[in-house]
């Protein structure tokens, strides 16, 4: 797991009271910058590398990693200087080294760092950058920026192959518009990891995925009896999505499934040991059955349709699963407030953490980064990708959360074991995104 923090304040706070000043952590960042550049460049034959440049403490870093590469062009964007980087200027002059007096045509390089603005920015690009960004974006040159991608959730910003983060993941790289800007994120050390016991907030990664684990002398018996209720096409890829991920028996509450593996009932069993409902459900009289206060559950898509749901969100052992829409629905349930998917997809982290501090229960807020919260604790899911935008895809997922219910993971730990599967089944997919499905996404989790 990776720490996430909504800003570099505190961090650096810390590594100035360790003793680092803001010109070592610059030279630290700069460094790290060159090093991962010459890593970058060795695809290529004398890679002609360019940075571009603001003037602030991103542009400073910029101006370091110049000196420490000693073979780049930098283009200077014509912004008011910093001190630091009328510093770092005047090293590099002093060395030599001549800047780029009009602007360059693009399509000559190979490799273009963006070293304009860093997560300071509160304003739209102005007009001479966004052409600039433009251009760049139609050549072919690898695209690499610093700390984070300039003008990011704005209108028209820097679109970066690999971000390099400095210090620390930043949380704004990690909301839903940013995932077409940031490329691959990589996190670059300014001259000590710090280790912070009250963090609460954390990117998942491959290596923090735990599954079911059967052992030789084991039964169907011992790891749970999902029942899930929902329609035949939907509940059926629920109820795979849980026997793949290793649950011992599903039931579809239906009259017919189509597939051979999952059993079918008319009602639920107040004995299971989980249940995922919603998904394509039409009668949700079931909300208000008392049965279910006893089970842990699933609840998925049509339940976000009805205000029963809201007697659910004090309950520790619930997961709701909504897409943003669905998010919306059940925060005019739960606030009386008509916040459109816009608003939420562009503050996604705000409005997760405003229902968490609410209530009780799990929240999967599904997206191209899902968010996993539990009151003040929140996880991160960003190693998914566009072959999940397709219909089933979180029917599976709803099956394999109930999985992990009823193999006795906690909720939290439920929800965050079967969103990483889900999106690593994803990211493993070598073909055409196009073709995925959900039958590929069951028979994925295979691979796991």
């Amino acid at each position: 797991m990776k720490a996430i923090f909504k800003d570099n304040i505190s961090y650096e706070k810390q590594l100035i009271e360790k003793g680092l000043d803001e010109f070592l952590m610059m030279e630290n960042a700069g460094i790290e910058l060159a090093n991962f550049i010459k890593k970058k460049s060795k695809k290529f034959k004398n890679a002609k590398i360019l940075f571009l440049l603001g003037a602030g403490g991103n542009a400073a870093d910029g101006l370091v990693a110049i000196r420490h590469l000693k073979k780049a062009y930098a283009y200077a964007l014509g912004y008011k200087k910093s001190t630091m980087f009328i510093k770092q200027e005047q090293i590099l002059k002093n060395m030599g080294f001549k800047f780029l007096k009009k602007q360059p045509k693009f399509k000559d390089f190979d490799i273009i760092v963006d070293c304009v603005f860093g997560s300071g920015l509160n304003k739209a690009l102005d007009e001479n950058l966004q052409r600039i960004f433009q251009k760049i974006a139609k050549s072919k040159a690898l695209k690499i920026a610093c700390d984070i991608p300039s003008g990011l959730g704005k209108e028209l910003c820097f679109k970066a192959d690999y971000t390099l983060c400095m210090g620390v993941l930043k949380e704004i790289l990690l909301e839903d518009f940013a995932k077409d800007y940031v490329g691959k994120i990589k996190l670059a050390n300014l001259g000590l990891k710090l280790k912070n016991k009250n963090l609460q907030n954390f990117l998942l990664e491959k290596k923090d995925l735990r599954c079911i684990d059967k052992k030789a002398n084991s039964n169907k018996g011992d790891f749970g009896h999902v029942y899930i209720l929902a329609n035949k096409s939907a509940g059926t890829l629920a109820g795979l999505g849980a026997l793949e991920f290793g649950a011992g028996l599903v039931s579809l509450v239906a009259k017919e499934s189509f597939s051979p593996l999952i059993m079918l009932k008319q009602d639920f069993s107040q004995n299971a040991s989980a249940i995922a409902l919603g998904m394509g459900l039409e009668n949700l009289e079931v909300l208000k059955d008392e049965r279910l206060k006893s089970i842990p559950l699933v609840l998925d898509a049509n339940c976000f349709s009805s205000p029963d749901i809201k007697a659910y969100l004090k309950r520790d052992d619930v997961v709701l699963t909504p897409h943003p829409k669905e998010f919306s629905r059940l925060l005019s349930f739960c606030f009386n407030k008509n916040i459109s998917v816009e608003e939420i997809q562009s503050k996604r982290f705000f409005y997760a953490r405003e229902f968490g501090v609410n209530f009780q229960c799990v929240l999967v807020l599904k997206g191209a980064n899902t968010i996993i919260l539990q009151k003040e604790k929140l996880f991160v899911v960003n190693c998914g990708n566009e072959a999940l935008a397709k219909g089933g895809s979180g029917d599976v997922l709803s099956g394999m959360i109930a999985a992990l219910l009823g193999a006795k993971f906690s909720p939290l730990k439920a929800a965050k074991n079967a969103v990483l599967a889900h999106a690593l089944v994803a990211k493993n997919y070598t073909k055409n995104k196009n073709s995925f499905d959900a039958l590929k996404l069951i028979k994925g989790l295979k691979c796991l």
